[in-house]
């Protein structure tokens, strides 16, 4: 890790339901975001909560079984999916794109959503929320993964990237080499490691969720693991989210790595105005969500929205 860049961890709360709203476009651009229904939740991969439901002693289990559940699962759903669909079929080695169609249709795996738009990971933390419990938004800074990115790539090719396109399309390869080794077992020596992608296939979910997938290189340890490799403070700090208001709004933005990973706490009060908000700006379940599950899944909320 380049210790002349501080990535911090913090960890904040929202002061007034639109708190977020004060946050400059030119600042939330610089980050992906997830949103969860209860503060306390950990970010876990599918894969990682199926693991934890069959194998629940620990982590000398977790370590044994990952590899060989994605294996199987993986080999099973790609001999299968053609007696489903005989148009989009990806090749087999285009993991990535194996992987995202499981992940839409329910198959754990390692990949974890996240999102361009905060309040779509809003809207995602407030529809899952339950009873007064807080739920959160976790804002990962995708601008220090990029430069992180682009300084190894340079060190190890002695290459640099022309620019975002050719960056994103170069994670998206290694990350589909890093999986293809892992299934085909050709190699051990993973290293706790995030890639942020977008698969090339895209579905109706991840275009109207603005979505996106954070995948970890190393899955016989948590996600949480690889995510924290990447911080320099692992116990994160508290701030005010008043502090994080005036920063995103001072010429310290430019230095986008004074945070790196921010879990903010969304008060249970703040939870019917956060939703007539949202609605206002056509995110609810209707627009979030295709289909016919969409509308069943907004007239839960849309009495309380008008």
């Amino acid at each position: 890790m380049n210790t002349d860049i501080k990535r911090r961890y913090v960890v904040t709360e929202l002061e007034h339901w639109n708190d977020i709203s004060m946050l400059p476009p030119r600042f939330l651009t610089g980050f992906v975001f997830r949103g969860q229904g209860n503060y306390d939740w950990h970010i876990k991969s599918s894969l990682e909560r199926m693991i934890e439901r069959f194998h629940p002693l620990g982590e000398v289990q977790r370590r044994v079984y990952p590899a060989g559940y994605e294996h199987d699962m993986l080999k099973e759903f790609q001999w299968k999916y053609p007696k489903y669909e005989k148009l989009n079929i990806p090749r087999e080695d285009e993991i990535i794109e194996w992987l995202s169609i499981m992940q839409h249709y329910g198959c754990p795996t390692r990949m974890v959503d996240f999102s361009y738009s905060p309040y779509v990971a809003l809207f995602m933390a407030i529809d899952s929320a339950e009873g007064l419990n807080p739920s959160s938004i976790w804002c990962l800074n995708k601008l220090v993964l990029g430069m992180k990115y682009n300084r190894e790539y340079k060190l190890k090719t002695e290459k640099s990237l022309d620019g975002l396109e050719e960056q994103n399309s170069q994670i998206y390869e290694d990350a589909n080499l890093m999986l293809k080794d892992y299934i085909q077992e050709r190699r051990k020596d993973y290293a706790p490691n995030i890639y942020l992608l977008q698969p090339r296939r895209v579905n109706e979910r991840i275009l109207q969720q603005q979505g996106l997938f954070a995948v970890p290189e190393k899955i016989d340890v948590s996600f949480e693991e690889n995510l924290f490799s990447l911080v320099h403070n692992r116990e994160p700090e508290e701030v005010p989210f008043k502090e994080i208001i005036d920063y995103s709004n001072s010429e310290k933005m430019f230095r986008p790595y004074d945070y790196f990973l921010i879990k903010i706490k969304i008060p249970h009060k703040f939870r019917l105005d956060i939703t007539k908000s949202l609605y206002q700006m056509n995110i609810s379940a209707e627009t979030m969500y295709p289909g016919l599950e969409g509308l069943a899944k907004s007239l839960n909320r849309q009495l309380y929205t008008g």
